[in-house]
């Protein structure tokens, strides 16, 4: 077994519904993912020095997501529209920063 089976499998634990993740609807398809607002408040104060960046921040398995979102791009999350502010991969796993439309 290599080391991105391995990989693999820690990112199925880890969006496993039983373990860390939630169901949300993306653009009209459930996916699996871990929202996580800390680590976004963390980015702002460290890497925009405290300024605004978004309102939600969640982890996503990029096999199931697809491809990457734009940043600037529309998405629909839990039937709330949102602008894709930033988006970074690492591993298998899209990082993506929402920002709430005014509208």
């Amino acid at each position: 077994m290599g080391l991105k089976d391995i990989i693999q499998m820690d990112l199925d634990v880890f969006f496993n519904l039983d373990e860390f993740a939630e169901s949300h609807i993306i653009d009209g398809r459930p996916l699996n993912v871990i929202v996580d607002n800390d680590r976004l408040q963390q980015r702002s104060q460290k890497e925009y020095d405290g300024i605004y960046v978004g309102d939600l921040l969640y982890f996503v398995a990029a096999k199931d997501y697809g491809s990457a979102p734009k940043p600037g791009s529309v998405q629909v999350f839990d039937g709330r529209s949102y602008t894709v502010f930033d988006v970074r991969q690492d591993m298998g796993v899209y990082e993506i920063i929402l920002k709430l439309n005014a509208s």
